[in-house]
């Protein structure tokens, strides 16, 4: 049986020649082709291992200075004729060893690498969080005003001082009780039919009409506010752009270096689409929205009846309502809520008339 071999020696052209071997009872002999190079006894031979990974075998023989045969093929190693001499058997069990240690090495690293990818995805929503806050609220804030301007295209929007001063007297509360100042909230009205509301990056709200003409309490209208505004402070927009990112540039951002979301922020953060959340992050939204209403004193269950509405209206996906909708009202959402509904009574009322401020509305829009 011959092996492919390899042997060295400055006579040699280039100091090399390719070629095979055989292991005899008595000397491996190194041949070219057909051509017999050189015969070295088994006796006194010597065997060691190296190369990149100890890949290779190496044969030397002290009465032959100069001339090493070399092979990546382990077998050799099988031969009784080579493992009969007791140091040559030594070196073959230490060339066994180290291949051991080697796999053993490999494995370990491949485990290593498999379970550190296994924990990465368990904890992927913790690390797009994680990364996600590591961007400025400013680069929100950078594209929140290009968006604000596409989503106004064609809408009639309103202005009138009066009417903006009684959506502040819903909104100041929430905003107020905020807690992270590095927002800067801004409410728009449009007029729309569909009940809906949306918030871009940075803090920029937009409500249209029809959510606040068929709100039958201001609570309502502050619930869905409420629900809003906790995208915006969980930072889901950011997030489902994160979320986006690949294995290695995630990994990356999570371990200090945010720059590349910047490009992403550029290339899709800034479309309208973008604002479509998640499962996952609606519940959130319900979640901290329900609190931002408790911290502001305001009775939370507004956002249970407008759910409720929003799901009689439409059923749990509603088809009809902008694309922008960002609330289908599931019945998993208003169980949720419903059970975390509480005995309290004394809530804060928001000094409005709602109904005056619904008119007002609609003789606002009625005279565009």
């Amino acid at each position: 049986m011959t092996h492919e071999a390899s042997i060295l020696n400055d006579s040699l052209p280039k100091g090399r020649k390719s070629g095979h071997i055989k292991v005899l009872d008595k000397e491996i002999e190194f041949y070219d082709e057909e051509t017999l190079i050189i015969s070295l006894p088994l006796a006194r031979l010597k065997i060691s291992q190296g190369g990149t990974g100890n890949r290779y075998v190496y044969f030397t023989h002290e009465d032959y200075p100069g001339w090493t045969i070399s092979t990546d093929d382990k077998k050799v190693l099988k031969y009784d004729a080579i493992k009969r001499d007791d140091s040559r058997k030594k070196s073959v069990s230490k060339i066994k060893n180290n291949r051991r240690i080697l796999k053993l090495s490999i494995l370990s690293m491949v485990g290593i690498v498999i379970s550190s990818l296994v924990l990465f995805y368990i904890f992927r929503g913790a690390i797009v969080e994680s990364v996600a806050h590591q961007v400025p609220v400013t680069w929100e804030q950078e594209i929140s005003g290009s968006m604000l301007e596409s989503a106004l295209v064609g809408k009639t929007v309103v202005d009138d001082p009066k009417l903006v001063a009684e959506l502040d007297k819903i909104t100041a509360p929430l905003v107020a009780n905020v807690n992270n100042k590095d927002f800067k909230f801004s409410f728009t009205i449009v007029e729309d039919e569909t009940l809906n509301a949306y918030a871009l990056p940075g803090g920029a709200i937009v409500i249209h009409s029809g959510l606040i003409a068929k709100a039958d309490h201001v609570n309502e209208v502050a619930g869905v506010l409420a629900h809003e505004i906790s995208h915006v402070t969980r930072r889901h927009h950011i997030r489902g752009i994160v979320d986006k990112l690949g294995f290695f540039v995630l990994l990356r951002a999570f371990l200090g270096d945010a720059a590349g979301i910047g490009t992403e922020l550029a290339v899709i953060g800034s479309s309208l689409e973008a604002l479509r959340y998640s499962r996952d992050y609606e519940l959130e939204a319900d979640e901290s929205g329900w609190e931002l209403m408790l911290r502001a004193n305001l009775d939370p269950n507004g956002m249970i009846a407008f759910f409720e509405q929003l799901q009689h209206e439409h059923g749990d996906m509603p088809s009809e309502a902008s694309f922008l909708s960002t609330h289908p009202a599931t019945e998993e959402r208003i169980e949720k809520l419903k059970a975390k509904a509480q005995n309290k009574t004394d809530y804060s009322s928001i000094d409005i008339d709602f109904e005056k401020f619904q008119t007002d509305l609609d003789v606002f829009f009625e005279s565009k």
